[in-house]
């Protein structure tokens, strides 16, 4: 789910596997995508790719979610983790993560082994309407957040209990709020 300008766009579901392949903004997107909204496709061998996927995406949008200032932060609630992401001053993007749907063989979940590491993250910016590519970007977490969230994944692969009984006091949230809700680090390039 994204909120961008008061606008509230809706997630469904997408199933996302990291190919090698050259894209460019203009071009078509060559992932399936069936939602509306962002999708965090973190900690799979091969990289960390968040897919936003908004139809007839603006200027403005485009450009605050390619060359905007990025913060990110998540909750953990229970075995439940939503991501947040803010761009610049107006546009945000929330999504759920559950580490315990990526295919042990696919997983890939680094080792810490300093207080630097960084998680890099490629961001992919997909107009719906016509499913071409808006814009591409790639980031960092910074070290504080790279080393929460990936203890976070590491608890949420031990935890067996449901997300979704712990979803529902999220499920009204906008991106914003939930957004508003966490501690945002500042991310890097």
């Amino acid at each position: 789910m994204i909120d961008t300008n008061g606008q509230r766009h809706h997630q469904k579901q997408d199933d996302i596997r990291p190919l090698f392949l050259t894209m460019g903004v203009g071009g078509q997107y060559p992932y399936p995508i069936r939602f509306e909204g962002a999708m965090a496709h973190f900690l799979f061998r091969g990289g960390n790719v968040l897919q936003i996927g908004m139809p007839n995406i603006s200027k403005a949008e485009a450009i605050q979610i390619k060359k905007g200032a990025l913060k990110a932060g998540f909750i953990k609630d229970g075995p439940l983790i939503l991501l947040a992401f803010q761009f610049g001053e107006d546009f945000f993007a929330g999504c759920p993560f559950d580490a315990r749907l990526i295919p042990r063989s696919a997983l890939d979940l680094p080792n810490i082994t300093n207080d630097d590491q960084r998680l890099a993250v490629d961001i992919h910016l997909v107009d719906l309407a016509t499913n071409t590519i808006r814009g591409l970007r790639r980031v960092t977490l910074p070290p504080s957040l790279t080393v929460e969230f990936l203890a976070a994944a590491q608890d949420q692969l031990a935890d067996q209990r449901n997300g979704g009984d712990f979803g529902f006091k999220y499920q009204s949230m906008s991106p914003k709020s939930l957004a508003r809700s966490t501690k945002l680090h500042a991310c890097g390039v």
